[in-house]
């Protein structure tokens, strides 16, 4: 699909972060309308699958106090991210003007208005696609978003989560690795994991200290999927049918930005898939050591054994030749 920016060498559970330094936070690239339709598919499917906030609660009481934390803790993150791109992209802008704050986006051809609680009055879209040099044309023409998040995270190509206090308060997860957004709602980093093998012993309140204090970060996830469609939520039940000749390789590069002021961490998360025939031979090499050096355990997360089949040897045979 794309030049990996990242091709494993080892399994690890490992955090592996290191300082963003130069490189952008966001990447936008000419694949940007794939994942522009695969995330407007997902929000046509159900939104509510794939993008969630945390609710209110009676139980811990101050409901109008948790309401105005989250909608304050919302508007920063919305802020930074439009700030951002502008940044990093000429062609997009964020501006305010006159009651309304714009977010306007020359690649996309959308300009989106939203009032000053930041949902979305008014969508207005060029009726020529400037999506790339190549595009045929945009799948949906012109969509209704909810708020300024939910219009920021639809035109880019990374998906994006909240936390706060260690916490998972917002999710807008169109492209998931095989995971649901509701299921992780509201879950800390810990227990986010708990399942993973070997994560049980990781120092995860020295993760988030750094996080919040010491970033932005970068780090890199991967997996082997046999199916090269962005979007693998679990409700879908695609991607790991490793009996068929079809192999591809995962990979997300996942960016960390903390903000002290109100404790709270965003994850960037970009997700790249290239078919494994494509890489280069070392790289396959590289990547078949790591599936042989995985333990039952693990090559059971990844969904490469079961209680009936082990698709270790026929993968690694599928790397190498």
């Amino acid at each position: 699909m794309t030049q990996l920016p990242y091709v494993p060498t080892e399994y690890s559970v490992k955090p592996g972060i290191k300082k963003l330094g130069d490189e952008n936070h966001f990447i936008i690239d000419e694949l940007l309308p794939l994942y522009k339709n695969e995330k407007q598919d997902a929000r046509s499917e159900n939104l509510s699958d794939y993008y969630l906030e945390r609710a209110e609660s009676k139980e811990w009481g101050f409901t109008e106090i948790q309401s105005a934390n989250q909608k304050h803790l919302m508007k920063t993150a919305c802020f930074w991210i439009a700030d951002q791109l502008s940044k990093e992209y000429k062609y997009i802008s964020f501006f305010s003007e006159k009651d309304y704050y714009v977010l306007d986006n020359e690649i996309t051809g959308e300009t989106v208005y939203v009032d000053e609680d930041l949902q979305v009055m008014q969508v207005t879209k060029s009726p020529l696609c400037m999506c790339a040099k190549q595009c045929s044309g945009c799948k949906h023409p012109t969509p209704t978003y909810v708020n300024l998040f939910d219009a920021l995270c639809s035109q880019i190509q990374e998906d994006i989560c909240v936390m706060q206090h260690d916490r998972l308060v917002s999710a807008h997860v169109c492209l998931p690795s095989w995971w649901s957004p509701r299921e992780k709602m509201m879950m800390s980093m810990a227990e986010m994991h708990k399942d993973v093998p070997g994560m049980d012993e990781t120092a995860y309140d020295n993760i988030w200290n750094a996080c919040l204090h010491k970033g932005p970060f970068i780090r890199y996830n991967w997996t082997l999927t046999s199916n090269p469609i962005l979007n693998q939520h679990p409700s879908k039940n695609i991607g790991k049918d490793f009996d068929n000749g079809d192999l591809f390789l995962r990979v997300e590069r996942q960016v960390l930005k903390g903000f002290p002021e109100i404790h709270s961490v965003l994850f960037l998360i970009r997700t790249y898939v290239a078919d494994v025939k494509t890489l280069e031979k070392r790289q396959r090499g590289a990547l078949a050591y790591a599936i042989d050096k995985m333990s039952d355990e693990e090559l059971e997360y990844k969904g490469l054994k079961n209680r009936l089949t082990n698709h270790k040897e026929s993968v690694i045979l599928r790397c190498i030749n």
